[in-house]
């Protein structure tokens, strides 16, 4: 009965993901093409539009996280079809929570005390409820769900979704301030829990991974200063002319094309592990790294995007690309392609890190390197014979001692090293 639809796979590496949201309520008409729900994956969240024209009938509730291919609706020819279809699922969860998903307004009940008292869930001292006593409460069920998980009473929280509806950016601020509430509670002598925050979706895969590239890989950084003074004073060149070239030209954008230029030279840094093959690429699919700001602290992430053939490239269509990707990143618009592919990978933390500090990223795997700088200094140094005052830039180089023996990798730091002093060099 009805027209299965099941988890899309977005991604080649996508296994599962996590209905945000639900664009269109359960037993609403769709037509194809249209916007029905928010996806996330371990990576970004999509928009996914309907596959079917019908009356929409829901399987998964937001909140929920299940594997691709696996049935979270059907598309029906009439409203009764999607009664008759609930009505003969009685066993399924997923269906049992369905009309939850899409529920009007709803009753929450405040959560049972218990023995222990989460950080977050006592109201601020003197407040007012977000709502009259006895008023019905409208809340997601993402919403619901995050408000279960960390003990929080949902009268006590002002929805600004559509027509006062509690959603999940409301639950967020309500956990914000009740860390902040808590600690400055915290009795003399005693202690008590700041926030616990699930480990899972971004963070989770960043943690995975992280481990499992320290764990499958033999990794070795090694660390030096390049003097970019002379970069910069180019630099400005291209700056001067941002009006024509329509972009400020980032440093970003420099270290990419010396990055090339000493690809050029070692190719075998630019390589990935595929089981028991080294493959080495002739094309350059740049993996930057780009931090995700969450809505407090403890939500942020780290994505790497992928800037693809850069070594085709001129320095001004690199920078205008670059931009352009991490905007589409942390906007939630990326696509699969902006997320995959890279061979070799850029891990910046200059202007973040303190001026001078020498880092050691772990590598992005599959990818058999990985190129680090970190914020400039300007210190006095012997440059030409003389103690001259310069601009001094800390790098590290990770690489896969795996795929990658130390001759190579010393031969692509000074070819790098090489094109980062003498800026002409990328250029030509």
């Amino acid at each position: 009965m009805g027209i299965q639809y099941t988890m899309p796979k977005l991604a080649m590496a996508m296994n599962e993901g996590t209905i945000n949201e639900w664009l269109v309520n359960h037993g609403d008409k769709v037509e194809k093409g249209q916007q029905i729900m928010n996806v996330e994956t371990e990576k970004v969240s999509y928009e996914c539009e309907s596959p079917e024209a019908g009356y929409l009938c829901i399987v998964v509730p937001e909140g929920e996280t299940v594997p691709c291919d696996t049935l979270i609706a059907h598309f029906c020819e009439s409203e009764d079809e999607v009664a008759a279809l609930m009505a003969s699922e009685p066993a399924n969860d997923h269906s049992a929570n369905a009309q939850d998903a899409a529920a009007a307004p709803v009753v929450a009940e405040p959560p049972a005390a218990t023995a222990t008292t989460s950080a977050v869930a006592p109201a601020p001292a003197g407040a007012v409820p977000a709502r009259a006593a006895g008023e019905r409460i409208k809340a997601s069920p993402l919403a619901k769900k995050m408000a279960r998980d960390n003990n929080l009473n949902l009268n006590l929280i002002a929805g600004t979704g559509p027509g006062g509806r509690i959603i999940k950016c409301d639950i967020e601020e309500a956990l914000v301030r009740g860390v902040q509430q808590a600690a400055a509670a915290v009795p003399q002598g005693g202690s008590i829990e700041k926030v616990r925050i699930p480990l899972k979706g971004m963070r989770k895969t960043i943690a995975d991974r992280m481990m499992q590239s320290l764990q499958t890989t033999a990794q070795l950084s090694s660390n030096w200063e390049s003097d970019i003074t002379d970069l910069l004073a180019t630099r400005k060149k291209f700056v001067a002319r941002e009006q024509q070239l329509g972009t400020k030209v980032s440093v970003n954008a420099f270290i990419i094309k010396a990055i090339c230029y000493a690809i050029k030279q070692v190719p075998i840094t630019n390589a990935c592990r595929e089981g028991d093959d080294i493959v080495i690429y002739d094309n350059v699919n740049m993996g930057i790294a780009i931090a995700m700001p969450g809505t407090t602290e403890y939500d942020s992430g780290l994505m790497v995007a992928v800037l693809h053939n850069v070594e085709r490239k001129g320095l001004v269509e690199i920078d205008l690309e670059m931009k352009a990707l991490i905007n589409r990143v942390r906007n939630g618009e990326a696509t699969p392609e902006d997320l995959s592919g890279s061979t070799i990978t850029l891990s910046s933390t200059a202007g973040i890190a303190p001026p001078g500090l020498s880092t050691t990223p772990v590598l992005n795997l599959p990818n058999a390197a990985l190129v680090g700088p970190s914020t400039p200094v300007e210190k006095p140094v012997v440059h030409n014979g003389e103690i001259v005052q310069r601009t001094m830039m800390p790098m590290s180089f990770t690489f896969d001692h795996c795929l990658l023996d130390g001759e190579p990798a010393a031969r692509f730091m000074t070819a790098l090293h090489e094109a980062l002093e003498n800026p002409e060099l990328m250029l030509a």
